[in-house]
Parts: structure tokens; sequence; C-alpha cells
């Protein structure tokens, strides 16, 4: 199947079009109808096809008499998709971030997903009490806020379950060292890893703190892959933005960070058990052996 080349942008506001026709209980049939459009025309925009004006989106809207509050941003979304030159920034909303619906989206159409985590846990992998002694250290947030992010957070490990989307997680051994919460919210999240990292589609590997600070200064990122589409990076700076890159020159960039990963990375076998082993070592109160320590301790068996 070749590729169909719609933006990113489009292809996320095409989305969010179409659910909220959904929403309002209508066929595309029938918006075509209301708007004077062509069904196909309905159709190739809420598939990111056609490269929608703010004239169009809000003539859109306004047949589906969307409220102000909605549409806003939605042709916000618009303009800024038209005049991105390959890059793009989502900033945060007031309480779950407006950027975790770009997230989800790009999450859930993706057929491979890429990510690294030099500090933490990637949020797909977290337990609900590390998200929330994570998020709860946001300063800015209220309680209902961080309630609202790690329930947000939680729900959306369902994409793992997707069978049409392989999942790999780089996460450097600092991040599987730093106590978040205390030894016993590691030790459920560390036996939360060993258990995820045997589904079908989904690898965890550790890059050991061995090889040096080096991938620490990468800060995390994600790449996701598509059939039918270009690849998009996804970067993510929890205090302020993210920040999503289609320009293929820099995804270039990090699809060599990614096979430079890989050849430094534990292979899956490894990594499960130096999890496993941090896992009991948390139990027990203490972190302290290395991979490699861990790794030479089963070829001693």
């Amino acid at each position: 199947m070749g590729r169909t080349n719609a933006p990113a942008g489009y292809r996320e506001l095409g989305a969010a079009l179409r659910n909220l026709r959904k929403e309002a209980g209508l066929t595309g049939r029938s918006v075509a109808f209301r708007t004077g459009w062509d069904p196909t025309k309905i159709s190739r925009i809420e598939s990111g096809q056609v490269h929608l004006d703010v004239a169009d989106v809000c003539w859109y809207l306004g047949k589906l008499q969307v409220p102000r509050e909605v549409a806003v941003p939605l042709i916000d979304r618009c303009r800024q998709t038209r005049n991105n030159p390959g890059f793009w920034m989502t900033p945060f909303g007031e309480s779950v971030p407006d950027a975790l619906s770009s997230l989800l989206y790009h999450e859930s159409t993706a057929n491979v997903s890429t990510s690294y985590e030099s500090q933490v846990i990637p949020g797909l992998l977290q337990t609900e009490r590390y998200a929330r002694t994570l998020i709860g250290g946001n300063l800015t947030y209220t309680k209902e806020d961080v309630d609202v992010s790690v329930r947000t957070r939680v729900d959306r490990r369902w994409v793992l379950s997707r069978s049409d989307c392989a999942f790999c997680f780089y996460i450097h051994e600092q991040a599987l060292r730093t106590v978040i919460g205390g030894t016993d919210v590691m030790c459920e999240q560390m036996l939360a890893l060993a258990l995820e990292g045997h589904a079908p589609n989904v690898e965890v590997r550790v890059i050991p703190g061995s090889i040096g600070d080096h991938p620490t200064l990468l800060g995390s990122f994600r790449v996701f892959e598509f059939d039918e589409h270009e690849t998009l990076v996804h970067l993510d700076n929890f205090a302020v933005a993210s920040f999503w890159f289609e320009d293929q020159d820099f995804v270039a960039r990090y699809n060599r960070l990614v096979r430079h990963l890989a050849d430094v990375a534990a292979n899956v076998e490894q990594s499960r058990k130096f999890i496993a082993a941090l896992a009991d070592e948390y139990d027990r109160g203490s972190s302290t052996h290395g991979l490699r320590a861990v790794e030479e301790e089963h070829l001693q068996r």
C-alpha cells in the first residue's frame, strides 16, 4: 500500500471533526448536504487528505453547531497546521495537557511506536501509584488536575493491546533506579514492567548505565511510524510544551538515534531479568547492583 502523505496535523484535525460529527449523530452524507460539499470531500477532510483553510473549518463547525469553546481550539489548530514548516508546538492546557489529545491520536494510529526515556518510566508503562506520585509533583496542578491526568494516563494503556502496532521502549538504567514514591511503589512498578515485557507486541529494553552518561542527555522522545504516512517525532517537555516534528531531515536524525540505542541496549531477556532483579531489591528496600552484575550472575547459574 502506497503512502498517502497526509500531514499529521490534518489527520488529527480531521479525526476531531469526524468525532464531532458522530457525537452530533450525523452521517458524512448529511454533513455534505448541510455544507453543500461532495460526500467524498467530507471523507477526505476527515481522513486528513484535504489541506483545509480556516474558512472551511468554520463552515464545517458552524453547520454542526459546535460550541465556541470547542470550535476555537480547532480553528487555531487549522491555522497552525497550514503555517507549520514541518514542526509545531502544542502548549499545555489547564489540567490535562492539550498535547495529550495529539499524543492519544497519533499513539492510537501508529503502526510502530519507539520511545526512549532517561529519567522516568515511560507513561504507557507507569503504574497508577507511580504516575500519581510523579504527576503530583507538578506544583501548578490542583488535586483535580492530578486526578484527571492520572486517570487519562492509566486509560492510555489500552493502546498496548493493539495487535496492529509494535511498541519498543528503551529505558535508561537511571530511570529504573530513580526512586519515585518509595521502594514499595518502585517494586510494584518493576513487576509491572517485567510483566508488560511478555506481551507479543511490546519490547522493553534497558540502556545500561555502564555505557556512560551520554544517552541520558538525549532527553525523552517518541518516534511514530505509519504504514501510509511519514514518520513523526514527538518530544515532551513536561513543564512547558510538547514538540512535534514531521520534517524528514529532522526525523532521520532520530531514526539514527534509535539505531544507536538498539546497538547499546540490553536485549529483551537480559532487560527482563535485570528489571525482575530490581523488583526483588526494591522489595528488600535496596537497589545497588548494576545490569552487568545481573547478567554475570545469570551466566554463572
